[in-house]
């Protein structure tokens, strides 16, 4: 049992994933850590995910959206309420993971003694193969902002079993510091799903508040498929063109970025193999970045 009991809220958004989520949720049980709260995010689910848990864990609060809002906002409306319940530190946690059981206590320790640091992110694995690494921090590329340095795929060493500072923390398990939430607003809902904790994390180094990783809390992601879905495609375009208009470095940097996003977003289909080469894809694709172009963004330079 941790002796720190500063209040921590869990916000799990989810959609359509009742199966994953119990299995999260039974997990969270043994956490020794407290006190916590746990609050879903039940984004308009089609499976029975409101009724299964609200049956299952009655200690659970859960908030069932009326249509899918997306990712980014149901996740802020559950920061919006952990903060009005005075929460201390949120983590934002995928409902497709499963924890250690001691995890918290690491996290909450860095943000107890390292007060310039925003956000904390555990290692990450793979549910299956369970040794084989997910996240274990990565560096921002200084030209395109993709993740660069990281152990995605690689068994542990030296490197993954090093705290470290970082420049991204996935949303997947993210345990962020009350005051980060209150200067940011959280997540920018512009971003439906897909790289609005990229977002996230510039704007709280901007802020000046550093990012951190620690291998000594441990958990494990049951990550989707790579063969994205037509939706998937259209919102994974849009949301990098989002990402390269707010935060280029000025008017050429982001002409050059979006040129990249269209070049990068159509080799990958044509290098995709022939029998997932479908013309929706393609035409997903062409409406995501156009999307991502047209939409109105305060902050772009």
């Amino acid at each position: 049992m941790s002796e720190i009991n500063k209040a921590v809220w869990i916000v799990i958004p989810s959609w359509n994933r009742r199966a994953d989520l119990i299995a999260c949720l039974d997990s969270l049980k043994d956490v020794t850590y407290s006190p916590i709260q746990i609050l879903v995010i039940d984004n308009a689910s089609q499976d029975g995910t409101f009724k299964a848990i609200s049956n299952q864990f009655p200690e659970v609060i859960i908030k069932k959206m009326e249509k899918n809002i997306g990712a980014s906002a149901a996740s802020n409306f559950g920061f919006d309420f952990a903060l009005d319940q005075g929460a201390d530190y949120i983590l934002r946690l995928d409902s497709d993971t499963i924890v250690s059981a001691d995890f918290l206590e690491p996290l909450v320790t860095i943000l107890e003694q390292n007060k310039d640091i925003g956000v904390v992110s555990p290692k990450i694995y793979y549910y299956e193969p369970a040794d084989l690494i997910w996240y274990a921090g990565v560096d921002a590329h200084p030209w395109h902002f993709g993740a660069i340095n990281d152990m995605k795929n690689k068994r542990d060493n030296n490197t993954s079993c090093r705290s470290r500072d970082v420049d991204y923390v996935w949303g997947a398990a993210m345990l962020i510091r009350r005051e980060v939430l209150e200067k940011t607003g959280g997540f920018d809902t512009d971003f439906f799903i897909y790289y609005e904790e990229v977002d996230f994390c510039k704007r709280a180094q901007e802020l000046g508040f550093s990012l951190f990783f620690t291998p000594e809390s441990k958990i494990w992601h049951k990550v989707g498929s790579e063969n994205m879905s037509p939706m998937a495609i259209y919102q994974w375009n849009r949301s990098k063109v989002i990402l390269f208009r707010k935060h280029a470095k000025n008017p050429m940097h982001r002409l050059l970025l979006i040129v990249y996003a269209f070049i990068y977003a159509f080799a990958s289909l044509i290098l995709r193999p022939k029998k997932l080469r479908h013309l929706s894809f393609f035409k997903s694709t062409f409406e995501g970045l156009n999307a991502g172009l047209k939409l109105k963004i305060e902050t772009e330079v």
